[in-house]
């Protein structure tokens, strides 16, 4: 079946129809069984130095295998916004945005930002007279929004009601979750069948100088390996460089209706106009998500080898194909469901709020400087 509005809000209608998804199989840019690089994650205070990665079991075809993590969802959904975000700065996509000017780094906007419309640093940023942004209308509707009504959030955040959000600095009520919206979506990509692959380290230095020897160049003498200088010879030492090889990496994205369906408007027919639109955003970002994120790290590029498809899953596990879904459908489904607004008296904000950075975050980052 074609992806379109109209099929997009039968399935939403349809309670039986839980969401989407869709499993692709990746495999190294350098072929089957080429070494890849993980993401190396910060060890626990007092654990033995070295890389570290994410390891855990799984079960697959009723075989236990080792897999490891190569992108999580936190991960994943950064990279949605850079996607989304290359949309935007084509003028092929309008979303409401605020643009933060900060001095010697430019332009940050929502989607550069951790905690998108919820981070401090929009949440204490000046507007352009002056005033603080949290005292503005805009902020105070985005406190009041809750599950209920979350119409302010549409109008100006609808990310946050995609990928999630929490305003954990503003002092919003807890009740009736206030400032905490769940994701509803969500992209993995995992190593299975991983084995570690140990690498030497060492370092030549074209001038020859012995790494063991001491020169004072500004800050004491040191040995010149420890700033940067002379020869390493090539070793396993105890903390080699580490890359894995796998069978395949797996990447499994989720667009959940029911995080949607839990989400009010405003009444019937905006709820249901305002889901649409929110479906059709997430399933963008997940298809630009696809197109564009083969590229990790370095020496870790990925190439889809194979792909399930888009699935309909169903309550009654009888799941159907959804076909015809790229990033330009998307973005026409996206354009048409935002078209429905105005008949519905819902509002989306265009225009993007200029904001400038709090001037004791800007003697912050000099401080960092140095």
């Amino acid at each position: 079946m074609e992806f379109t509005l109209d099929r997009l809000s039968a399935l939403m209608a349809d309670p039986a129809v839980r969401g989407l998804s869709i499993t692709r199989q990746l495999q190294p840019l350098g072929g089957r069984g080429d070494g890849i690089s993980p993401p190396t994650f910060a060890q626990a205070e007092g654990d033995e130095k070295g890389p570290r990665y994410v390891w855990s079991e799984r079960r697959v075809d009723d075989e236990l295998v080792k897999t490891c993590l190569l992108d999580s969802p936190a991960s994943q959904a950064n990279r949605i916004e850079e996607s989304l975000l290359e949309l935007v700065s084509a003028d092929r996509l309008s979303l409401p945005l605020h643009r933060m000017q900060v001095p010697h780094i430019g332009e940050l906007t929502d989607l550069d930002l951790p905690h998108r419309t919820y981070d401090a640093a929009i949440g204490t940023a000046k507007l352009s007279d002056g005033t603080d942004w949290k005292k503005s209308e805009v902020a105070k509707q985005l406190r009041e929004a809750s599950r209920k009504n979350a119409a302010s959030l549409l109008e100006h955040a609808p990310l946050i009601l995609i990928l999630g959000g929490w305003d954990s600095h503003s002092g919003t009520a807890a009740n009736a979750w206030q400032g905490r919206h769940e994701k509803a979506i969500w992209s993995k990509i995992v190593a299975i069948d991983a084995f570690k692959m140990n690498r030497p380290g060492g370092r030549l230095d074209p001038m020859g100088l012995p790494s063991s020897h001491k020169v004072d160049l500004g800050d004491g003498d040191k040995k010149l390996v420890d700033q940067g200088l002379g020869v390493v010879p090539p070793s396993m030492d105890r903390y080699p460089r580490l890359s894995i090889t796998m069978r395949y990496a797996e990447q499994r994205s989720v667009v959940s209706f029911g995080v949607f369906r839990k989400i009010g408007f405003g009444g019937s027919g905006k709820d249901a106009a305002a889901r649409d639109f929110l479906a059709a955003l997430a399933i963008l970002g997940l298809t630009a998500l696809h197109r564009d994120g083969g590229h990790l790290r370095s020496e870790c590029d990925l190439v889809c080898e194979d792909t399930s498809g888009w699935q309909v899953r169903r309550d009654d596990a009888v799941d159907e194909p959804l076909s015809g879904l790229t990033v330009e459908c998307a973005l026409q489904v996206v354009q048409e469901a935002l078209a429905r607004f105005p008949s519905y008296g819902l509002k989306f904000r265009t225009e993007p709020i200029v904001v400038h950075v709090h001037e004791s975050l800007i003697a912050a980052m000099g401080r960092s400087d140095t």
